[in-house]
């Protein structure tokens, strides 16, 4: 089942920003510079952080914020960009 989690991330390593991002590509979009939502299973989830922590310094912060069914109703946006959503798909 999947679920909504907003990523972010302050890495201040370039090569490491940059991978980091890349691996967020994998699973969701980007929705600002260093703000990804990603609509994935829990699996996913921990295989994505585990990906990330290879990747990271011990002062680099990333943060993962769940997002509830009822509270992704709620989600709205002002300027660019458009709301994210479930995907049609599931990645196997």
């Amino acid at each position: 089942m999947s679920e909504l989690w907003v990523i972010t991330y302050d890495i201040s390593n370039d090569k490491a920003r940059r991978e980091v991002a890349d691996c967020l590509k994998n699973y969701g979009q980007r929705v600002q510079y260093s703000i990804f939502e990603c609509h994935i299973s829990r699996t996913e989830l921990t295989r994505l952080r585990s990906e990330i922590v290879s990747r990271i310094e011990k002062d680099d912060s990333v943060r993962y914020y769940f997002v509830c069914k009822w509270c992704e109703q709620k989600i709205g946006r002002q300027g660019r960009g458009k709301l994210t959503a479930d995907p049609d798909f599931f990645r196997l």
